[in-house]
């Protein structure tokens, strides 16, 4: 599972130059009025734009595995230690509580991790039906 997410389009870039070069053409006006902070703040809100767009390019996507394999469970996470259980005694659990925020979880007695968080809402659905479908079928094979 991986995030979806695009990164900005070369057309995007441009556009997003234009826009800022619009905005600094706007701030100079307050300052030839004496307003010097306005124009030191849309510098700087632009460069803070321009920095996060840079940041999200830069940073890799989330994404998580999960492997049903000989009777054991692998779940391993860029941002979490890998996690081996048997698959005897781990339940899957879906809390739909709130159905704006659906969440999924693998319980092996007392601990828990939350599988799908880098996925939408309609991707973790897809998901949900997927796992416990193919759990149900590593516990009973045919």
């Amino acid at each position: 599972m991986q995030e979806n997410r695009s990164h900005l389009s070369q057309d995007a870039r441009v556009t997003f130059t234009v826009l800022m070069g619009v905005f600094m053409a706007m701030a100079i006006l307050p300052a030839l009025s004496g307003r010097w902070l306005v124009p030191a703040y849309a510098i700087g809100t632009m460069a803070l734009l321009v920095g996060v767009l840079e940041w999200h390019r830069r940073k890799p996507p989330a994404a998580e595995w999960l492997a049903l394999d000989q009777g054991k469970l692998l779940w391993c996470s860029l941002a979490h230690q890998t996690v081996e259980w048997p698959l005897i005694g781990t339940r899957f659990v879906i809390d739909d509580a709130i159905p704006a925020r659906l969440r999924l979880f693998l319980e092996h007695r007392n601990r828990r991790i939350e599988i799908a968080t880098c996925l939408g809402i309609e991707e973790r659905r897809a998901v949900a039906d997927l796992t416990s479908r193919e759990l149900a079928a590593a516990r009973h094979p045919a």
